[in-house]
């Protein structure tokens, strides 16, 4: 999206060639490399105020447009810079209100930015949108002649004479990103309603640069998933948990034995509740001596800069060691997961975990992945189901 300031003259100029004895509209028209119809506006408007006559084509100035033209030879012409101008980089879409968007004037990852299509520049795409930028130049007078209190002679957008200064900002739009499990096939959601209107409006677009590999290139982390079952058991949720959390929140004094069932019913193996995983793996590495991670596709992981980001996170102060069943190229994944945080062993080894994370010998949190039908029957997504399983010989 582009900001403009741009340059403009008022109306001034039809009278000077009008008294350069030059009256065919037509001919006025082309001088000012303005449309007829424009031009028709204007004349019209100054036709209303008693200052010109226009019959058969032909305009002619009436005497108190010719003492208006004298009161204005005499003082000084200048061009005004309007102020900012807003334009979409892809439609040319002049955007009349800003405040409608999420508005950012930097974003650092060049991967989240789309290409634009058209140049800032370029001129001839200001001038076609000139009767939506003509409404702006009128909005903006009208605020300035209330704003002073002073009524004066209106103005008029005439021309675009040129750019004053182009600066880039962008619109942030949040997506949910799905693709079918051929790789082909996407189709994108905006995170929440407020942003379904501007996205409908630049879907087709945002989708042919995901395509081309314009924009999100590096976000593409497809996770290959075996024929055969993961390991781990399918556990079952514990029953009313969260009303029991609830309602020991809620109570003031809570006996030590009543605090303790609670925590064997927390620290049970168990199906975890949605979001639940990364408080609990928080809280675990926050007293762990040892973690021991053990993935499938260690690349899987490793170019996922959003995992390899909160690794830390997961281990606290703890000692990593990783088991991973496969890898292409183990001295990349290696780099690119100790930007994360450093790791004293790898193995490869098979041992039948998606993702697995185990505390000190005291309990193991694994996801197991179930592919859904997110769109139709060619689009799918993968979801984890995960699940704490509390291991033998550890108090709680």
């Amino acid at each position: 999206m582009r900001n403009k300031n741009i340059r403009h003259d008022t109306s001034a100029t039809i009278y000077g060639t009008s008294q350069r004895s030059i009256h065919q509209v037509d001919e006025i028209a082309k001088i000012l490399g303005i449309t007829r119809s424009l031009l028709d506006v204007t004349l019209a408007d100054l036709h209303v105020k008693d200052l010109i006559s226009v019959s058969s084509d032909i305009c002619s100035l009436l005497k108190k447009g010719e003492q208006a033209l004298s009161n204005l030879e005499r003082v000084e012409k200048q061009q005004d810079i309007m102020k900012d101008i807003y334009m979409d980089s892809f439609k040319g879409k002049i955007l009349d209100d800003i405040t409608r968007y999420q508005v950012v004037e930097k974003v650092l990852a060049d991967d989240n930015k789309l290409e634009p299509l058209i140049q800032a520049e370029d001129m001839k795409v200001i001038v076609s949108r000139f009767e939506d930028i003509q409404e702006i130049f009128q909005d903006e007078y009208s605020e300035a002649r209330i704003a002073d209190g002073i009524r004066t002679e209106s103005q008029e957008l005439l021309t675009i004479d040129g750019i004053e200064s182009v600066y880039v900002v962008f619109i942030k739009i949040p997506l949910q990103v799905f693709v079918s499990t051929n790789g082909w096939d996407i189709d994108i959601t905006a995170t929440k309603k407020k942003y379904n209107e501007i996205l409908l409006e630049y879907k087709d677009e945002i989708i042919r640069q995901i395509n081309n590999k314009k924009v999100l290139g590096t976000h593409w982390k497809r996770k290959t998933i075996q024929d055969e079952p993961y390991n781990g058991d399918r556990l079952e949720e514990v029953d009313d948990l969260v009303d029991l959390i609830r309602t020991a929140d809620y109570k003031k004094k809570k006996k030590q034995k009543e605090i303790e069932e609670l925590q064997i019913k927390i620290f049970s193996s168990r199906k975890l509740l949605n979001g639940e995983v990364k408080v609990l793996l928080d809280y675990l590495a926050s007293n762990a001596q040892q973690v021991e991670m053990s993935i499938d596709n260690i690349d899987d992981w490793a170019y996922d800069k959003n995992f390899v980001g909160k690794l830390s996170h997961y281990v606290g102060k703890a000692t990593l060691k990783i088991n991973y069943q496969s890898s292409n190229n183990i001295e990349k994944a290696i780099d690119r997961i100790e930007r994360g945080h450093n790791v004293t062993e790898y193995k490869e080894c098979r041992h039948g975990y998606f993702l697995c994370w185990k505390y000190d010998d005291k309990y193991k949190i694994y996801g197991i992945p179930i592919e859904r039908e997110v769109i139709n029957k060619n689009t799918s997504c993968i979801m984890m189901n995960y699940y704490l399983q509390r291991l033998e010989k550890n108090n709680v």
